[in-house]
């Protein structure tokens, strides 16, 4: 199917009705998913679709972050994939203007409508690119669309787990012998390019988009303390002291 439309959805139970819906809309070659993250990227590769339907609600409130990493892709040359995002279920309209800045080229989103959905399904049949009227409003009452996320760095990651698992500021700046100042700097991009604001988003988008499980995490009190390793054959001056003492 090289060239072809890829549905993207893990509405498994309505596959079957998106792909005679879009087929009798004229879209050419309709194919349907539900793979993610590593199995949809060879997917991607193998059909090279002209366009990607992808359902907004793949990773949840995580997908707009998600759409990022796939077009940044180190591996795949996906920088210039045509996707257009759909909602049919309820999907807050900060999101939709969050998928254009990361690099859709249109957003569907049925609570607009069946009119405006349709409308813009054949826009994008021929080729043109749709923006939801809600998502639009979004975006014109700015002066420009926001930058598009940061992809998370290993560094990011790290502070983001142990945030995750209870440590405060200084506590992780104490584990990852940083700062309080980097911490902070990590944490404000971490929170902006998972689409959140506070801890508890910050934890389920993290466990919609698998970067970790519930069993990878370890919680902790505030009172967690960060022992000091000390290496063999070598005496603290602490240790001295004690000796001395005795």
């Amino acid at each position: 199917m090289l060239g072809g439309t890829l549905i993207v959805t893990r509405k498994i139970s309505r596959h079957q009705d998106f792909v005679n819906e879009y087929t009798a809309l004229g879209f050419p070659n309709v194919m349907i998913t539900s793979l993610d993250k590593d199995a949809l990227y060879f997917l991607i590769d193998d059909l090279k679709p002209n366009l990607i339907l992808m359902d907004a609600m793949l990773y949840k409130a995580g997908t707009p972050y998600m759409m990022r990493v796939l077009l940044k892709h180190k591996k795949f040359n996906f920088k210039n994939l045509n996707i257009a995002v759909f909602v049919v279920d309820e999907y807050p309209a900060d999101l939709g203007m969050m998928f254009i800045a990361n690099g859709a080229k249109s957003f569907l989103d049925i609570n607009d409508g069946n009119e405006n959905f349709r409308e813009g399904q054949i826009k994008i049949r021929a080729g043109e690119n749709y923006i939801s009227p809600s998502a639009k409003k979004k975006i014109d009452l700015r002066d420009e669309l926001p930058a598009p996320v940061r992809i998370l760095t290993k560094r990011h990651q790290e502070v983001l787990m142990l945030a995750c698992c209870g440590f405060d500021r200084d506590e992780i700046a104490d584990c990852l012998e940083v700062i309080n100042r980097t911490v902070d700097s990590h944490k404000t991009e971490i929170y902006r390019s998972l689409n959140t604001d506070n801890s508890t988003g910050l934890l389920k988008v993290s466990l919609e988009i698998g970067l970790f499980t519930l069993d990878d995490l370890v919680f902790f009190g505030n009172k967690f303390e960060v022992k000091p390793k000390v290496s063999r054959g070598k005496t603290t001056k602490k240790s001295k002291k004690n000796k001395k003492a005795a």
